[in-house]
């Protein structure tokens, strides 16, 4: 059993090179050999043939920009037919970069450490003060007031 002839072979190889022809981004070599190899398929020449008639009929559609709401419309049926499960509620990391967490969280940090160096004790514990001294018996204030002047 023999195989297929060397031409047949090539038809896959051809068919992938329509756009690139089309386009003419083949180089001179590879568009030499392409135009060499319809010349002598039909089958081929027809296929490319139908191939240019698709891409001029496509060139000739007018060119419409989406709609301003489109991406927000696409991205709502997305969420109402997922169940939130592509779109669903974002989390807290999502809406605030992790960078500018960072920088509050070492700023929190360093007014800690700045409260506890600047506290008599070392630390951020309340100590009672101690308790009031205690006046003596008909007195009004611990520390007396001047007399008035005549």
């Amino acid at each position: 059993m023999t195989g297929p002839a060397p031409e047949e072979s090539l038809h896959p190889e051809i068919e992938a090179q329509f756009s690139e022809s089309y386009e003419r981004s083949l180089s001179a070599d590879e568009q030499r050999a392409f135009e060499d190899h319809l010349a002598d398929c039909d089958a081929c020449r027809s296929a490319y043939d139908a191939f240019r008639e698709t891409m001029s009929a496509l060139s000739g559609l007018h060119k419409m920009s989406a709609p301003q709401a489109f991406e927000h419309e696409v991205a709502e049926t997305i969420r109402r037919r997922s169940a939130g499960r592509f779109f669903g509620r974002r989390a807290f990391g999502d809406r605030i970069p992790y960078e500018l967490i960072a920088i509050v969280m070492l700023a929190l940090g360093l007014l800690i450490a700045l409260l506890l160096r600047s506290s008599d004790t070392g630390s951020l514990r309340y100590e009672t003060p101690p308790p009031a001294p205690d006046i003596a018996p008909g007195a009004k204030d611990v520390v007396p007031r001047p007399n008035p002047l005549p």
